[in-house]
């Protein structure tokens, strides 16, 4: 018995060693299969992050597990178990690149694309959370009155603030700041270049690598930013997660079946529908098409119950018109029993928020976005227009002015990328607008070869264009009287005569066939358009490329979660809290009541100016109360001794994104990150506090009022009041930019006033001149030296010399400009010296902001 207790023994603890070794090698083997795991993680979260930037990116995890099976699946084999597995990590992180980019508009696609690369250098402990930060929020929190001076004039504020920061919170840049002080030359020589990041960096150059690389010119050349980015992802990644990959709706319908749909998710002047037409062609599918709307559910509902069984495709146009229906395709595709195997629902719809997520979530979803540019636009007019279009009108000038209309048409049509500069309201104008003034040019010209007339009336045909059919949709009348400036620019005598050219490199061309007109675009006009095609100046591209960077650090913020560790491994709670105490220790002191009413008394408190002034304290010390409550409130809601309300929740997450918080911006002014918005308030308070100690400014810095409008008209009822026989009602304002800056005013303005503080966008001023000139390279915003603003009677305002009507625009809510009730931005219009026609500055887009630019 004892001997077989033994061998029983022997044998359990030879079993039990075998399943050690046998668990240590599982154990190991799953280990190696790890890396695979955390990739597939990584990868189904930043998808999952993408569905704040747009409803519609919504994908199932269903979704991703069948593409995550299918990368075991397809990619290569390999006999080393690390081979296979750094193999299938790079097929499952391109194959889902390509299946959830598809579904991306554009600007999401370098979004995601970014957000991987950051990401994957992140979780592989490559990167820090600092450099994501110090990449997203640059140093919008630092406010730069109270940092270390930037040793150059040439050196722009936000960048020194950037540079500050990355010294501050990444040890490779801690010597910038001094580096760029002690070879200020070189760093400037570098820094003025076209394309800094292709020349050699200074002092940093041996030690670059691609995310520093990309830091630095995010710091200190923000354009580039979308330009170095493409590099850093092709470094981190691969070059083919930066190549452009065109759709195929072939490989997509190879990817279905009966029960998945296909979702289009439509933008502006995009359409499938020749794609998915032409596929159905090729595999000898009929289509039913039905554009959705109100009462087409009856005939969408007949056509699906006739695809589920015959096996028929459908197309559901503008699915967003009947959103009330979709529900029923959820249904049907998830549920019904039988539906034949060839039938497939194609969707196309704008983005909706009650879109039903459940369809999202089985679908296939691609964009087709319309290419964009000059000669994309003239491919689509002439697209549209055909033979017959051509020979509707006999008269000669019936060809020339159809390509001054679409040439007219495609260019207000690109010049809303460029933002406020380029419409104030990004007005839709679309294919209706051109059909309308093409109907219009030819009864127009018809009824005059009717009526045998020899010239054009050109007053018609531009009254007609700018003020009608475009100006229909216009709500400011500043893009009003642009619209009309481009209708006298293009719609003269001029574009009539032979070989005419509206701008360099965009002739008319001539013949009585459309495949002439259309070979000419394919043939000749650019495929890359400069900006002074659209009227801007060169220095707009830099503009609209420093705005597509802002933008992309804007989404990828929204994309984060709100809670999470900040730099230097500080908590999102900690690092707030830092920022709460170092605001409160600078937030300027409560105004004495008793200080006001003495000082408004010693002063004359019933004069307008005065009125004003006490107006202005009032809406600051509002201000002031709301910021200091705040910032005592999150202190005290962070260490739990209060509730962490709504709006204090708010203010932590606006705050740890370095933006302003809502409840501050109300009834205040607007500022893109919390650090210039605070130094504004501390100048406005600076500027209170010495008109209350030391009487009026001789110069006013009218960027710090909340009511600039109010505080002119002040201006002119005391001018009216001390003239002898003057109403205010025949009273207007007079203007003149003098050669003084603030700190040159010795005396207060006899009559009138001196204000300071506006920048021009769009131009530059000369104060040698006097006069409105082109900006220079790489400057977006120029300061406009004191001007003197007077009241003077109607019959008296008389220039001897061209004057442009510049508006003027303070900031509110984060629209740049606008005069209408939705965009309250607008404050007076002085006129300004020129010596080039107004419509140059017109077109430019040219304005004066309270403001120097973000």
């Amino acid at each position: 018995v004892l001997n077989i207790t033994k061998r029983t023994s022997a044998e359990v603890q030879e079993k039990l060693k075998n399943a050690r070794e046998a668990e240590l090698r599982i154990t190991t083997a799953c280990e190696e299969y790890r890396a695979m795991a955390n990739r597939g993680s990584l990868l189904y979260f930043l998808i999952a992050e993408m569905n704040a930037i747009n409803v519609m990116y919504q994908t199932s995890l269903a979704q991703f597990i069948e593409v995550f099976h299918l990368s075991m699946i397809n990619s290569e084999k390999a006999n080393i178990p690390s081979k296979r597995i750094s193999n299938i990590i790079e097929f499952l992180t391109f194959s889902t690149f390509i299946y959830i980019t598809r579904g991306l508009f554009e600007t999401h696609k370098e979004v995601f694309s970014l957000l991987l690369a950051l990401k994957v250098q992140l979780v592989a402990n490559t990167i820090t959370i600092d450099h994501f930060n110090c990449f997203l929020k640059g140093g919008a929190a630092l406010d730069i009155s109270f940092e270390r001076k930037k040793p150059k004039a040439w050196i722009p504020d936000n960048v020194w603030l950037n540079c500050l920061e990355l010294s501050k919170r990444l040890p490779f840049f801690k010597e910038l700041p001094d580096q760029i002080t002690r070879n200020d030359a070189l760093w400037q020589q570098w820094y003025d270049q076209e394309a800094p990041d292709a020349i050699v960096v200074p002092d940093l150059n041996d030690r670059l690598d691609a995310l520093h690389k990309l830091l630095l010119i995010r710091s200190m050349r923000t354009d580039r930013t979308m330009i170095v980015a493409q590099e850093y992802i092709a470094t981190t990644l691969g070059q083919k997660f930066v190549d452009s990959h065109p759709l195929s709706v072939e490989s997509m319908h190879g990817e279905s079946n009966e029960r998945t749909p296909f979702v289009c998710i439509l933008s502006m002047g995009s359409d499938p529908t020749d794609l998915i037409m032409s596929l159905a062609k090729k595999k000898k599918k009929d289509v039913q098409s039905v554009s959705m709307g109100q009462g087409q559910e009856v005939i969408a509902r007949k056509y699906v119950n006739s695809g589920t069984n015959v096996g028929s495709w459908v197309l559901l146009q503008n699915a967003h018109l009947g959103l009330k229906y979709l529900q029923e395709i959820e249904q049907t595709m998830s549920k019904s029993k039988e539906i034949d195997p060839e039938f497939r629902i194609w969707i196309t719809s704008e983005p909706h928020p009650n879109f039903p997520i459940g369809l999202l979530q089985m679908s296939l979803k691609f964009t087709n976005e319309a290419p964009v540019g000059m000669k994309a636009g003239m491919k689509r007019s002439y697209a549209w227009i055909s033979q017959d279009t051509m020979d509707s009108v006999p008269r000669a000038e019936w060809k020339p002015l159809l390509w001054v209309l679409c040439y007219c048409h495609s260019v207000v049509q690109e010049r809303r990328k460029y933002g406020a500069i380029g419409w104030t309201v990004p007005y839709e104008f679309n294919q209706s607008d051109l059909n309308a003034c093409c109907l219009f040019l030819q009864n127009h010209l018809l009824d005059m070869d009717s009526r045998k007339a020899k010239d054009v009336t050109w007053s018609t045909i531009r009254y007609m264009i700018s003020e009608i059919q475009y100006g229909g949709r216009i709500t400011d009348d500043w893009d009003r009287r642009q619209m009309n400036t481009f209708a006298e620019k293009y719609f003269t005598q001029a574009s009539l005569e032979p070989h005419c050219t509206l701008h360099p490199g965009y002739d008319i061309p001539t013949g009585n066939e459309v495949f002439v007109y259309r070979n000419h675009i394919e043939s000749n006009i650019p495929d890359v358009d400069s900006p002074e095609v659209f009227g801007l100046n060169m220095n707009t591209d830099l503009q609209f490329r420093t705005s597509q960077a802002e933008d992309v650090f804007a989404i990828i913020l929204e994309t984060q979660p709100k809670g999470g560790g900040g730099g230097g491994g500080k908590s999102r709670e900690d690092v707030v809290t830092e920022l709460c105490i170092d605001l409160l220790v600078k937030l300027p002191k409560d105004f004495s009541g008793s200080e006001v009413r003495s000082s408004l008394q010693r002063i004359g408190n019933t004069k307008p100016i005065n009125i004003c002034f006490r107006q202005e304290m009032d809406v600051l010390q509002v201000t002031l109360n709301v910021v200091r409550e705040t910032l005592k409130d999150l202190q005290l809601a962070v260490a739990g001794t209060i509730v962490m309300s709504e709006l204090l929740s708010d203010a932590l997450n606006a705050m740890f994104q370095a933006k302003v918080p809502q409840s501050w911006l109300k009834n205040a002014w607007f500022s893109p990150s919390v650090g210039a918005w605070f130094q504004i308030l501390v100048n406005r308070y600076d500027q209170w506090d010495k008109w209350l100690k030391t009487g009026r400014p001789k110069s006013y810095w009218i960027s710090g009022f909340s009511n600039g409008q109010g505080f002119l008209t002040a201006m002119l009822q005391e001018v009216t009041r001390s003239k002898q026989g003057w109403a205010l009602d025949d009273v207007v304002m007079f203007t003149e930019v003098t050669k003084m800056e603030d700190f040159d005013v010795k005396e207060a303005a006899v009559d009138g006033i001196f204000v300071h503080g506006l920048f021009l966008e769009g131009c530059s001023w000369s104060k040698k001149d006097s006069q409105l000139i082109d900006s220079p390279p790489k400057a977006l915003v120029a300061p406009l030296p004191v001007m003197y603003i007077a009241g003077v009677q109607k019959g008296q305002r008389k220039a001897d010399y061209a004057t442009y009507e510049c508006p003027v625009y303070f900031r509110f809510d984060a629209r740049k400009r606008g005069m209408t009730a939705a965009q309250p931005n607008f404050m007076f219009a002085p006129e300004l010296r020129t010596v080039d026609p107004p419509s140059k500055w017109i077109l430019r887009g040219v304005a004066l902001l309270t403001y120097p630019g973000d």
